[in-house]
């Protein structure tokens, strides 16, 4: 990454549009985001928003004892960072270690939209996302090719077994995984831990008695025009949905 764009990503990561007070920390010192920004082999979490990125950090947070860069959740004195997460909004980060979380594409453009207050059924926002996310995947599952270091996590596989899909996580950092110690994380973890842990953005779940049903209803009438155009970015991307 050259300076400029290093210089950018630390002020994008400083600037904080909240003030609520939380039970987080936003680190914030352009020094320390810097300092590991400018270290290549850094590794970075990529993940498109809504995609489970909450989860996976506070699980890796308890698990490896280490918090991630730019919000820690438990280890809030810690000078040592595991990992530094990014949405990649611009498509301009390339990094030579780096951790993609991704999700199925029709539920992910249904919370983009619900977090953004956006209508659910106007065609133009579902497309707007939709190409947004297919850019997205088409960049970090099939065109980068700057990393030496590359794990793919599917959000889909950590809900329905997490011992496997971590242990891709715990072989990204070199090390084998202890079942027992993710297990005892895992049980931490809660979507209600999750949503303590982020109320310095409430939205981030903000799940009502019919969030399901309404999801469901989305994918029916919406989810074939949501994988038409995430496959109209590349048709490869077939093969991940």
């Amino acid at each position: 990454m050259v300076m400029g764009r290093t210089l950018k990503l630390v002020q994008q990561l400083i600037a904080d549009p909240t003030s609520i007070k939380d039970l987080s920390l936003r680190i914030k010192d352009e020094n320390i985001l810097k300092q590991y920004i400018e270290d290549l082999d850094f590794p970075f979490i990529v993940s498109f928003p809504r995609t489970g990125s909450h989860w996976l950090r506070l699980l890796m947070e308890l698990y490896f004892e280490r918090p991630s860069l730019v919000r820690v959740f438990y280890y809030k004195d810690s000078k040592d960072f595991l990992s530094l997460h990014t949405h990649d909004d611009d498509l301009d980060i390339y990094r030579k270690n780096a951790i993609y979380l991704y999700r199925n594409p029709i539920p992910t453009i249904y919370s983009q939209l619900k977090f953004y207050s956006e209508d659910s059924n106007d065609l133009d926002r579902i497309k707007y996302w939709s190409a947004a996310y297919g850019r997205h995947l088409n960049k970090w599952l099939i065109e980068e090719d700057v990393s030496e270091k590359k794990t793919i996590l599917r959000y889909e596989n950590m809900t329905q077994d997490l011992k496997s899909e971590f242990a891709k996580v715990t072989a990204h950092f070199g090390q084998s995984l202890d079942a027992e110690k993710l297990e005892e994380v895992a049980a931490q973890v809660s979507k209600a831990e999750v949503k303590k842990k982020t109320a310095h953005d409430p939205r981030v779940i903000n799940r009502n008695e019919n969030y399901a049903d309404s999801r469901e209803v989305f994918a029916q009438k919406h989810g074939e025009l949501v994988t038409q155009v995430v496959l109209e970015q590349n048709s490869k991307l077939q093969a991940y949905l």
